[in-house]
């Protein structure tokens, strides 16, 4: 027997498809986190980016009031610390009463047009600009050097600036915002973080995924996994998921057939004779399981009726692509006429009959509860072996559940990675809560992949035949036939009942 996975067991392939299903879905998500993140930081760099533009000026320091720049004068200032002790007191010198009033005199301003500082090497003084214009730049340089002098006149005594080095004046900012990379930079955060959330999404999908999940959540027999169908375009036109159709995938029919298998097995244990097959949302396939499996238990040679109870949407006559008007449970139950045999259509070439009208109802309730119905099952039941009945689901309608009276047993089929597993609880409780068996279950559009098992066809034995629900079984059966005696055949795939 296969070894139980531990839950908390991290399962790479299953991660995988879930997240594949998810960004199938969502893949905008992280395009338009990248689109959001990248347009606005690109914005808010465009909106606060401020130009700086730089320019320097290199001084040497000369004393006195006159401009002689002899080496060799007694004038000229030697002491190495003057330019340190300049650029030291440069911040105070500037931002003093006098030199603004020098400014405002001389320059219509008592602040300079851009930030200036100052830095000394040897005897040389350093005058840098920094403003958000060539010009401001330009022009604060300038005033600076103008006024300093004469603002540190205090400290150091007359003494002149001598312009040793000037800059070329500036022409492009010296911080250019860089707006492709920076946006491109955030774009990628923002993919990164939708695919972040969508592994987060794929990591919490409680779903079923194989068919050792569905025995653990619901502990009951799983019949078998039917995998997904697909037609190749050269197969024509009919694409009728039926055993029927010769361009049917050999996996499926095989599946339907394994299936058959482990049902009459465990009928061995449990005889039935009406199965209702149920699911807990639309679109999971019980229409087609239950079609399959009537035609499969056809093929053994069993009487099989297969009823159409979806009374809000008959679709089996549209699966087996019957168009001639009929009769069903509504008109049956509506009319005083309950000729049933008259209102059966036999399939082609199988030993299957459908019970399928036309008629909708718009209070199907009224019909499943209606007396006449019990009397209809029971006409039924002598004409069968076998009689499979197609339900609502039972996890959004009360319509399967009002069935329960009149049914021996439940098959309940589950989509791979379709519904939640609390979902599917659920509804699987409104089943036992009207006493019905659970035959087993049925998992659908199984990948490879994600399925404990694969396809198999043997392989789904050991996961758990004879489990129940555990509550125990005192569902009375319907019908006037005893359970007959049974044989098993030498072939594997099939057990005979005595006629």
């Amino acid at each position: 027997m296969k070894k139980r996975k531990d839950q908390g067991e991290f399962n790479f392939s299953v991660f995988w498809h879930n997240f594949t299903r998810v960004f199938s879905r969502l893949f905008f998500l992280p395009l338009i986190l990248g689109l959001l993140l990248g347009g606005y930081r690109n914005y808010t760099v465009q909106k606060n980016y401020r130009p700086i533009y730089e320019m320097y000026s290199v001084y040497r320091i000369f004393a006195g009031q006159s401009g002689s720049i002899d080496l060799n004068s007694r004038g000229h200032y030697l002491d190495t610390n003057a330019a340190s002790n300049l650029a030291a007191s440069y911040p105070y010198l500037m931002n003093s009463d006098s030199t603004r009033r020098y400014l405002q005199e001389h320059y219509g301003t008592a602040t300079l047009p851009a930030a200036v500082s100052c830095s000394a090497h040897a005897t040389l003084l350093t005058l840098n600009s920094n403003g958000t214009t060539p010009q401001r730049t330009i022009d604060a340089l300038h005033m600076a050097a103008d006024v300093f002098p004469k603002a540190g006149v205090k400290i150091l005594g007359p003494f002149q600036l001598e312009l040793f080095e000037e800059g070329p004046e500036p022409s492009a900012p010296i911080n250019p915002p860089h707006l492709l990379r920076t946006t491109a930079k955030w774009a990628l955060i923002g993919l990164a973080l939708g695919l972040a959330l969508i592994a987060l999404m794929a990591a919490l999908r409680k779903t079923v995924h194989n068919s050792e999940d569905l025995r653990e959540l619901l502990n009951v027999p799983c019949l078998g996994l039917l995998p997904l169908v697909r037609f190749k375009a050269r197969t024509g036109s009919n694409h009728s998921v039926l055993l029927t159709n010769s361009h049917l995938d050999e996996s499926f029919t095989e599946a339907i057939r394994s299936i058959r298998f482990e049902l009459l097995r465990e009928l061995e244990q449990h005889p039935l004779q009406v199965l209702m097959v149920n699911s807990t949302s639309p679109n999971e396939g019980k229409s087609t399981i239950s079609a399959n499996l009537a035609l499969a238990l056809a093929e053994q040679g069993y009487r099989v009726i297969l009823v159409d109870c979806d009374l809000r949407k008959q679709s089996l006559k549209e699966l087996f692509g019957i168009t001639e008007p009929s009769r069903g449970i509504v008109e049956l139950i509506a009319s005083n006429n309950m000729d049933v045999e008259s209102a059966l259509l036999q399939i082609e070439g199988s030993r299957l009959r459908l019970l399928c009208g036309d008629k909708l109802a718009a209070q199907p309730l009224n019909f499943l509860s209606s007396p006449r119905l019990q009397a209809l099952m029971d006409h039924l039941r002598e004409m069968a072996d076998f009689i499979l009945i197609d339900t609502p689901p039972s996890g959004l309608l009360s319509d399967a559940v009002s069935l329960c009276d009149w049914v021996d047993g439940a098959l309940y089929v589950v989509r791979q990675d379709f519904v939640s597993r609390s979902a599917i609880l659920n509804s699987a409780y409104s089943l036992h809560s009207m006493d019905i068996r659970l035959v087993g279950c049925v998992l659908n559009r199984a990948l490879r992949s994600t399925s404990a098992s694969g396809y198999g066809y043997a392989g789904y034995k050991g996961y758990g035949y004879g489990y129940g629900y555990g509550y125990g079984y005192g569902k009375r059966k319907y019908g006037s036939r005893e359970p007959q005696q049974k044989e098993r055949n030498t072939d594997s795939r099939s057990i005979r009942y005595k006629k």
